[in-house]
């Protein structure tokens, strides 16, 4: 009986150890980068979940992949600064900003006399939670800055397996004088961690916790016809997202995206954590200039750029990745001494560009 008990306090405990918590030292901060696939067939069904449950999307395939990018709010312009930047009032002030589908804009470009682009969502990383603070879109290329009025919690920690808890958003974005037109977006957000285990993704292995939210959403717009205007209510849509998160790892290493499409779920994005393929979307080759000295090499690389800096991939001839670094700033030092000798191809990216060279290593 003695040894019965000691085997099932041996798996009790294994249970336990399997049930990580997430800290804000485990989400990113402004700077990071996060190289990204993506596919649109999630392999298995993503929606089970569980207690010590097991996740085996190692079968998901890449079509196309991009660099997520935390941009600090120094990248943002002096109009959108004073209202997310250093002088904010101090639940504005944000952490960071990132590219942002929240909004339609491509679908506002074919109705409205004004051209809307570059649409940047604002975060907040606090003690305790990650908030959503606004927004900026650029009006005829110039960015504009619009705050939230009621700011939308998204994730909230420590976090564990079966915490849970709401949140509203409440956003106004007005276009005059630029064009007469309004948006009002309201967000209720319940999130649930409800599952953790092991998540088997082309990554890696992982212990994790999974989070549910469901995302309901019901925006308005008003525009004016003939002189006159009016205020037109959107369907409600709502939006479930499922993410996987390990710790230390700065994001969610899967995040899968459904609308609710007439009571059918509709898989809007899979998007998941991985090594550099060269399967980049939206990425300009060659756009900006850099250099590098000395090449050939045998040690250490010295990398000069025009733009800013996030990430450096070396690869060899055959494409493979053999080394791969964040950087931040115009300026960087490569260890290359592990390197066996031979010809590679060193890319720098620079938020949605990329540059290519050829190095020697010695």
């Amino acid at each position: 009986m003695k040894i019965v008990s000691i085997i099932f306090s041996l798996a009790l405990s294994g249970s336990l150890f399997s049930q990580i918590t997430l800290n804000g030292v485990d989400f990113a901060s402004a700077n990071d980068t996060i190289r990204i696939s993506q596919t649109m067939d999630p392999v298995i069904d993503y929606t089970l979940t569980g207690s010590n449950f097991t996740w085996d999307f190692s079968g998901l395939t890449a079509t196309s992949q991009f660099l997520k990018y935390y941009q600090p709010i120094s990248n943002s312009t002096l109009l959108v600064q004073v209202e997310f930047g250093f002088n904010a009032p101090t639940v504005y002030k944000a952490s960071y900003f990132l590219e942002s589908r929240d909004i339609p804009i491509d679908q506002l470009n074919q109705f409205l006399p004004a051209e809307l682009s570059d649409l940047n969502a604002f975060s907040r990383k606090n003690n305790d939670s990650i908030t959503s603070v606004g927004y900026s879109i650029s009006v005829n290329g110039e960015a504009l800055p619009f705050k939230s009025d009621t700011i939308e919690t998204r994730y909230k920690y420590p976090m564990n397996f079966g915490d849970s808890f709401s949140s509203r958003g409440y956003t106004f974005i007005d276009l005059n004088p630029v064009t007469d037109f309004k948006l009002k977006q309201h967000r209720f957000r319940t999130t649930v961690v409800d599952g953790f285990g092991t998540l088997i993704s082309p990554a890696g292995t992982f212990e994790v916790l999974r989070l549910k939210s469901v995302i309901e959403e019901s925006d308005s717009i008003y525009q004016t016809f003939f002189g006159g205007g009016i205020w037109t209510a959107l369907p409600l849509t709502t939006t479930t997202e499922y993410e996987w998160w390990a710790q230390g790892k700065d994001d969610a290493l899967l995040k899968i995206v459904a609308t609710d499409n007439n009571g059918t779920s509709q898989i809007r994005s899979v998007e998941y954590k991985d090594i550099y393929l060269g399967l980049d979307a939206g990425v300009t080759e060659n756009d900006f200039a850099f250099s590098i000295a000395p090449n050939p090499i045998s040690d250490e690389l010295n990398v000069v750029s025009d733009s800013e800096i996030n990430s450096i991939v070396i690869k060899g001839t055959e494409g493979n990745v053999v080394l791969e670094s964040k950087e931040v700033g115009k300026s960087a030092n490569v260890n290359v001494s592990t390197l066996n000798s031979g010809v590679y191809f060193i890319s720098l990216y620079s938020g949605s560009s990329v540059s290519t060279r050829k190095i020697i290593k010695l």
